[in-house]
């Protein structure tokens, strides 16, 4: 229990330095921001079948429906989704096996506006220079690049942790990714009309 809380403030905490950081990222982020509400493309596609605008109670009996095909396992401290990605994954085909940890994002009315996610090779260690976050970072950008086509992944100019984060804005869609520690990757998939009232 004492684990789980403590992973829940760290990543409560690293989100909100986030949201600072993209908030005082005036220049291109509110730009391209602006432009792509502008544009009034709107893209609700997550993963799995599953949209934004979905019910959380939708949401669970997918993750079931998944389940059963084997497609999901439950993950570590009931705080995600599990499913691992490799070369017989329906949604990406990485060079080494990948976790991926996802859980949705709800509003008020448990009303699905995103996804969070969290990535790890699972050969990882300390000392395997192919298998580092930074790296890992890299792929799971062409992972979203090939998912969610569109406009290229640019930097923010502020930094977690001494690393980049990127972010790929097309239309009402946000995705971020960053390197969150030595060992794993996060990312964001957002809906930007939850976050802007323009």
């Amino acid at each position: 229990m004492k684990y789980s809380f403590m992973t829940t403030c760290k990543t409560l905490f690293v989100g909100l330095g986030l949201l600072f950081f993209i908030s005082c990222n005036g220049s291109k982020y509110q730009s391209v921001v602006k432009q792509e509400l502008a544009s009034g493309v709107e893209h609700k596609t997550l993963m799995f079948g599953m949209d934004m605008g979905l019910p959380k109670k939708d949401f669970y009996k997918k993750c079931w429906e998944l389940n059963k095909e084997k497609l999901l396992s439950q993950g570590p401290s009931n705080q995600y989704v599990r499913h691992v990605l490799d070369s017989v994954s329906p949604v990406y085909q990485p060079s080494s096996k990948i976790e991926m940890l996802f859980f949705g994002l709800f509003d008020d009315a448990d009303i699905m506006k995103g996804m969070r996610f969290r990535f790890n090779y699972t050969a990882w260690s300390p000392w395997v220079e192919e298998l580092q976050p930074d790296k890992l970072k890299e792929e799971i950008k062409t992972m979203m690049m090939t998912l969610y086509p569109g406009n290229a992944f640019f930097d923010l100019e502020k930094e977690v942790k001494g690393h980049p984060v990127s972010v790929k804005i097309d239309g009402n869609r946000l995705i971020t990714v960053y390197v969150f520690d030595n060992r794993f990757v996060q990312a964001y998939i957002e809906d930007l009309n939850t976050k802007y009232d323009e």
